[in-house]
């Protein structure tokens, strides 16, 4: 079951995706626990959690603000999910069969689909994705990592959806390519298709974005 803290930092969360809380922002402690109908212990809790996920930053005498967006922290993400997805799917490839394909293949399908374009709903099927991926490997410390990666990754996610309305940006392959190898046993062209995905949004975040 959620708990408060749980609950603020998903309303936080959400409100930072979907452009609520612009980056920069200042996160005064008083004005939040009147918006999200809180006290301020639970919100501080929520807010340290936040800056975990590189949501929120602090500053001494400043206070917390929402993060300011930054390529080079897209390509320090990217450069990271490859390494730990490749990763996961090299130690996942010996227990690979139709089932946890299908599977995969089952919320991939969500995740390309117009509700994937929900930030919140994207990180938590993508989350589940790399559950299913690893169920059979027992590598919970590499599960962590990657999840903990996609929650900086998908502020990006959030931002590219809103600025594109829903578009791929050029270049960037389905997830549904990533199935197809699965299929094939070939984790080096999954790996391929993972980084040309990855490369694209950096590319458009470069292009778009100012630091």
């Amino acid at each position: 079951m959620s708990t408060l803290v749980d609950k603020i930092v998903q309303e936080i969360r959400d409100d930072i995706f979907r452009g609520g809380l612009a980056p920069g922002e200042p996160l005064k402690q008083v004005e939040l626990a009147n918006r999200y109908g809180v006290s301020p212990i639970p919100l501080r809790e929520a807010l340290q959690r936040l800056q975990v996920e590189g949501l929120v930053e602090y500053f001494a005498y400043r206070g917390a603000i929402v993060a300011r967006m930054r390529k080079g922290e897209a390509a320090d993400i990217a450069d990271i999910r490859n390494a730990l997805e490749a990763l996961a799917f090299q130690i996942a490839m010996p227990t690979m069969d139709e089932a946890l394909i299908s599977s995969l293949e089952a919320i991939t399908n969500e995740l390309e689909s117009p509700r994937g374009l929900d930030a919140s709903f994207f990180m938590e099927r993508l989350h589940h994705y790399y559950a299913v991926l690893l169920s059979k490997s027992n590598r919970p410390l590499l599960l962590d990592m990657i999840q903990t990666n996609l929650k900086r990754a998908t502020r990006y996610y959030a931002e590219v959806v809103r600025i594109t309305d829903g578009q791929r940006p050029a270049d960037a392959p389905s997830r549904h390519t990533y199935i197809a190898a699965l299929r094939a046993g070939d984790v080096g062209l999954l790996e391929q298709h993972m980084q040309r995905l990855h490369a694209a949004y950096v590319s458009f975040i470069e292009a778009n974005f100012e630091d």
